[in-house]
């Protein structure tokens, strides 16, 4: 009788073991990264391995130090492990400045695999800081590559023409409605002015007498642009007055290259700015 009680009771915890061992936990929690008060720092052109944890967040900075214009972002070597989620894998968000605020943000992307995001083609300010989130759909491990896209300037730093001079060296992220390439050139006298341009793919120009790039010169029948290919213009006068008379002497003007491409592709090209007369 003691045997069979003794051997009831071995059954019991034999059980209650049992039944612990399948219910126990052995989610992958992963492991954050920085934080927002002490963010990671990226080198520009240099890959650096990295981790979120599930449903965490890691932080992210780097410095534009290879000049203003479009930065990107290449995610490597993605490995996504218990995941709560199945339609998302990881989001990045960039923002300009360390609050990690909501008006601070200006773009959003997810990743399901490896991937290259482009911060909407938002053209950055030269030797400025900019902080990245990382937000994990689970236990996630990575490798972060940020690295200089192809559109140049931005409307902080723009590209200084030189009257006459061709800048041969020309570049833009062509995509409609994201691909932007920010210049400014300065008159010498009152002239109408001629942009000339080499470009085998097709893009379109506007002409702003304002730094913020917002009072457009070119909205007008003379001084519109027309996409398209190898672009030319003559820039003729103001389009508040509708006057003809030329561009103002001595004065800075900013000029807005953008992209036309249905594709993503980096365009190159020559572009000269002259007076006229």
């Amino acid at each position: 009788m003691k045997k069979l009680f003794y051997f009831i009771i071995i059954l019991i915890f034999g059980a209650c073991s049992v039944t612990t061992e399948e219910t126990e936990d052995n989610t992958n929690y992963g492991t954050n990264e920085g934080s927002a008060s002490s963010p990671t720092e990226l080198t520009v052109g240099t890959a650096k391995s990295g981790s979120v944890g599930r449903s965490g967040y890691s932080y992210y900075k780097f410095t534009t130090t290879s000049g203003a214009g479009s930065y990107k972002l290449a995610i490597s070597s993605l490995s996504i492990t218990d995941s709560w989620y199945s339609a998302a894998s990881m989001w990045t968000q960039i923002y300009s400045n360390s609050g990690y605020t909501s008006s601070s943000r200006f773009d959003s992307e997810s990743c399901l695999a490896d991937c290259i995001l482009y911060f909407d083609y938002d053209s950055l300010d030269n030797n400025t800081s900019y902080y990245l989130q990382m937000y994990g759909y689970g236990a996630v491990s990575y490798s972060l590559t940020v690295s200089k896209g192809g559109s140049e300037g931005s409307k902080s730093n723009p590209v200084v023409l030189t009257l006459s001079n061709a800048h041969a060296s020309g570049t833009i992220d062509n995509l409609n409605y994201y691909g932007d390439s920010y210049y400014k050139f300065t008159t010498s006298a009152a002239d109408n002015y001629t942009l000339v341009m080499t470009n085998s793919d097709s893009l379109d120009c506007q002409l702003y007498s304002d730094s913020a790039f917002s009072s457009s010169v070119t909205y007008s029948s003379y001084n519109d642009c027309t996409a398209g290919t190898n672009l030319s213009e003559t820039f003729t006068g103001a389009a508040s007055s509708g006057s003809s008379s030329g561009l103002s002497a001595n004065t800075v003007y900013y000029l807005n290259i953008d992209g036309k491409s249905s594709t993503v592709k980096t365009t190159t090209y020559s572009i000269t700015v002259a007076p006229e007369g």
